[in-house]
């Protein structure tokens, strides 16, 4: 069964967390697993782990809960990770660097297999076998390689731009690692916000509250 268009994000986010909770389980040697036992190694509580199977299609079986291995196919199918995608990384800074050494993104069928730059410098060169192209060839290059995905690790003042030259080259997502949020995609598109910065201040505001 597939995402609604409309699906809220929370409710994405704990398919995900679902489905890192079932391999948990599934390499425990649990055959079936429970709402429960979801629930526990997601935090996400048992009824609501029931609620979001059953709205999916994904009912469980009285007195034995769920065939984790099934059940995990469903939802990577219902997320589209039961293929591989190409992602697209902009920007070569520290940041960039460090998302590509990140191994989380190809174990959950995500492969950075091209950078883009508009230092000269670094055009040309290659980095953990990942070629870096300039920045106006990635039109080009995404068309050529069926890229749809991207991830922007750009300066703040670079941010909008590198956007737009996202979603010219035929991008329709991206995880965007800059301080910057003001953009509003075209609806055939998606942008997703990560600021760490702004995660921190949430600890600091439990450890002021609490």
């Amino acid at each position: 069964m597939a995402l609604a268009e409309n699906t809220p994000q929370k409710t994405i986010e704990r398919l995900s967390a679902y489905l890192r909770a079932l391999q948990e389980l599934s390499l425990e040697g649990k055959i079936f697993a429970s709402s429960t036992d979801i629930g526990r190694k997601s935090g996400i509580s048992a009824e609501l782990v029931r609620k979001d199977m059953s709205a999916f299609g994904c009912p469980g079986r009285r007195g034995l809960g769920y065939n984790a291995d099934r059940l995990a196919d469903a939802i990577r199918e219902i997320l589209g990770v039961d293929r591989r995608w190409k992602v697209a990384l902009v920007g070569f800074g520290m940041l960039g660097q460090s998302l590509i050494r990140y191994k989380g993104f190809a174990d959950s069928g995500f492969d950075i297999t091209a950078v883009f730059e508009i230092d000269k410098v670094l055009v040309g060169n290659d980095f953990e076998g990942i070629p870096i192209h300039a920045a106006e060839d990635m039109p080009d290059v995404c068309e050529r390689d069926t890229i749809l995905l991207a991830i922007v690790a750009v300066p703040a003042d670079r941010a909008f731009e590198a956007f737009q030259q996202c979603l010219d080259a035929g991008i329709r997502g991206i995880l965007n690692f800059t301080d910057q949020t003001g953009f509003t995609p075209p609806p055939h598109a998606k942008i997703l916000n990560v600021n760490i910065a702004a995660e921190m201040e949430a600890l600091s505001y439990f450890l002021v509250h609490n």
